[in-house]
């Protein structure tokens, strides 16, 4: 292999690893991305659950209000009942009393009701509010991890970087700009090894006669199908 290509190809494995670092680097926030959906997520059902709360606590104290001042109309109407004078009145208010009772039995009734759904709704906080401070832990520890992964991460992209500009002054502008612009359009592969006439980047056959012409190495050639820099690799 001519020594400039077997420098690309060192280079190539540099900018692999460093392609692999952005990639992990990108990928490390998406289990911490997800904690925050569902610590959202949990949020929103517990403000949903704190206004059902808030809700049926203030319908509550209107039917109290309701029940009292209708209490007192019926202790009213009950001193009234002796003081009529004919059955049709005695009647009359009898009925009123008796749709006071019953309108304040419906009203008892609610009251126990919203007094049994804030205390299931109240449960419901509790369990919502250990979730809650679940995930905020989850999501403390993924942070950590991530900051010290990423430190790891740019300490050894900054000693590949470092590798990469000195492995790059062994190689010619024009031959490193070349494989630059491959790099950047196949995928981070700019050199790609021959093996038995088939490209192995693009999986497609050398013509036999740049085979030939690869095989004495005295040339750099491209692959016809990719436009890859490419040597040929001979299995003994």
């Amino acid at each position: 292999m001519k020594p400039e290509l077997a420098i690309l190809v060192r280079l190539q494995g540099i900018d692999l690893e460093l392609h692999k670092i952005n990639e992990e680097k990108s990928s490390a926030p998406k289990h911490l991305e997800g904690l925050q959906e569902h610590l959202s997520s949990k949020v929103a059902e517990l403000n949903e659950l704190n206004e059902r709360i808030t809700e049926i606590q203030k319908r509550k104290v209107d039917v109290e209000d309701e029940f009292e001042l209708e209490n007192v109309r019926f202790g009213k109407s009950q001193k009234k009942l002796s003081s009529l004078k004919t059955n049709r009145e005695y009647q009359a208010l009898q009925k009123e009393i008796n749709e006071i009772k019953k309108a304040n039995t419906a009203r008892e009734d609610e009251i126990l009701a919203i007094m049994e759904e804030t205390g299931s709704l109240e449960e419901e906080v509790k369990e919502k509010m250990k979730q809650v401070k679940q995930y905020r832990k989850e999501i403390r520890a993924e942070k950590k991890r991530i900051k010290e992964l990423e430190a790891r991460l740019d300490a050894k992209a900054a000693a590949l970087t470092e590798e990469r500009e000195t492995v790059s002054k062994d190689i010619s502008p024009d031959l490193l700009s070349k494989y630059n612009f491959l790099k950047d359009k196949r995928g981070c592969v700019a050199v790609a090894a021959v093996t038995d006439g088939i490209c192995s980047a693009c999986n497609m056959n050398i013509p036999p006669q740049l085979y030939n012409e690869l095989l004495r190495d005295e040339k750099i050639f491209t692959c016809p199908s990719c436009q890859r820099l490419i040597y040929a690799l001979e299995v003994s």
